[in-house]
């Protein structure tokens, strides 16, 4: 069978994108839950950071290293440019080394949906640009600045194969700067969440490093009283598997099925990049899509 390749990876990121736009949607407002229902059928936690990175980020990572956690950072293209040499890429490499999951916030934090429509998309890609340098890796998640949702925005990031990752749970630790506050709110969130819940918080402040002990250690103690009562604890799912649910049931059949070559190639490309294996094939997924279309461009 003869695969027409940039046809084939303009369905699978399709597939990818579509797949991670769940729930009842609202004009201005993205869908919820942000990451999907529960895939284990109990109450579960996506960690997530903005605005990044900077030295207060290395205080998360200690953070989640000694809980053995893993995130997703939506970083500002901005800061990696300007940031310190000696300080920003090492933690971009040892974000990567560690499992966690590295995403596009834009270059500036603007507000996409008011700026020009030229304005939006070069926040879009000179971040890309700048992210995809510094790391090796291609960009498949998007977060919006301040959650702005439009169909503007929405049609530049389908454009671009990128899919907008909105969260569920805002403590706002920035704006009243209480560590304990903030992780008051969060856990009594995760008393009562029955499905699957994504948390927002912000790497550069050293408020959100104050507050993330505090809210993981309070989900230890919480999973000790779930399982003294028989409930189901709250599970925290690594961004690689939540990346994996994303991909169409049956899409590795598909892949068999159009030839192995093809399937060869995803794989190739899962290995080579120092990422959740999930991820990687999301990756893989994008790049093939976006190089499709710059081959077919006129």
């Amino acid at each position: 069978m003869v695969v027409d390749r940039p046809a084939f990876s303009r369905l699978v990121i399709a597939l990818v994108v579509a797949l991670a736009t769940v729930g009842p949607a609202r004009a201005g407002v993205w869908p919820t839950p942000a990451a999907g229902p529960s895939a284990s059928g109990g109450p579960e936690l996506v960690l997530t950071f903005d605005d990044g990175p900077n030295r207060t980020t290395e205080r998360i990572l200690d953070t989640l290293e000694a809980h053995h956690a893993q995130a997703i950072f939506f970083l500002v293209g901005r800061m990696v440019e300007r940031g310190a040499p000696g300080v920003v890429a090492p933690i971009l490499h040892r974000m990567i080394a560690g499992g966690h999951v590295l995403a596009n916030h834009s270059m500036t934090h603007a507000q996409l949906c008011t700026a020009k429509a030229e304005r939006a998309a070069e926040e879009i890609d000179a971040a890309a640009l700048v992210l995809e340098r510094a790391t090796g890796l291609e960009m498949t998640w998007f977060r919006t600045p301040y959650g702005s949702r439009c169909a503007r925005l929405e049609a530049q990031l389908a454009e671009r194969g990128l899919a907008h990752f909105h969260w569920d749970i805002d403590p706002q630790e920035w704006r009243d700067h209480s560590a304990t506050r903030a992780a008051a709110m969060v856990l009594g969130r995760l008393r009562r969440a029955t499905g699957r819940e994504v948390l927002l918080m912000h790497d550069i402040h050293p408020v959100t490093a104050k507050a993330l002990p505090l809210i993981l250690d309070g989900l230890v103690a919480e999973n000790a009283r779930r399982l003294e009562r028989g409930l189901l604890p709250i599970r925290i799912v690594p961004p690689g598997e939540l990346a994996a649910e994303q991909v169409a049931p049956g899409l590795l059949a598909l892949l068999a099925d159009v030839g192995h070559a093809m399937t060869d190639g995803l794989v190739d490309a899962t290995t080579a990049i120092p990422q959740p294996a999930g991820d990687a094939l999301t990756a893989a997924a994008g790049a093939r899509a976006r190089r499709a279309r710059r081959c077919t461009s006129p």
